[in-house]
């Protein structure tokens, strides 16, 4: 695996951990339920990490069969464990959703897409990715 790509999911995990529990502690009457942002960003590093790796291993396939074999995994992969989880939580919660957070959790996703995306695009343009 990349290890700046790496590093750099880490990093994201880290810091927006630290930013939601500082948010939890010293912002007690928010709207916000703090331990769906904080799941969501767990869940979402988890599938990012294996999804990085499933596409750093896509840029060494030889053929194209094994190379879209493993992209397309990556997304399938995505796409069903955060459905199940987002419909898992509807489905308990159903009148208690906390929307803010539903929706930070959907930030968050598109802010992990966004480097895991950049990350295998520099690797792409690697030589010898």
């Amino acid at each position: 695996m990349n290890s700046k790509a790496f590093t750099s999911l880490v990093f994201l995990f880290l810091s927006l951990t630290v930013l939601f529990f500082l948010l939890w502690i010293f912002n007690k009457d928010a709207q916000v339920d703090y331990r769906v942002l904080l799941g969501g960003n767990l869940l979402l590093f988890i599938v990012g990490m294996v999804s990085l790796r499933m596409n750093t291993n896509a840029m060494k396939h030889q053929n194209t069969q094994g190379f879209l074999r493993l992209v397309y995994g990556a997304f399938i992969l995505k796409f069903f464990v955060l459905a199940i989880v987002a419909f898992v939580y509807i489905a308990i919660f159903k009148k208690a959703i906390n929307k803010p957070a539903l929706f930070g959790c959907f930030g968050m996703y598109f802010i992990y897409i966004f480097l895991e995306m950049r990350s295998v695009m520099k690797l792409s343009k690697k030589p010898n990715a």
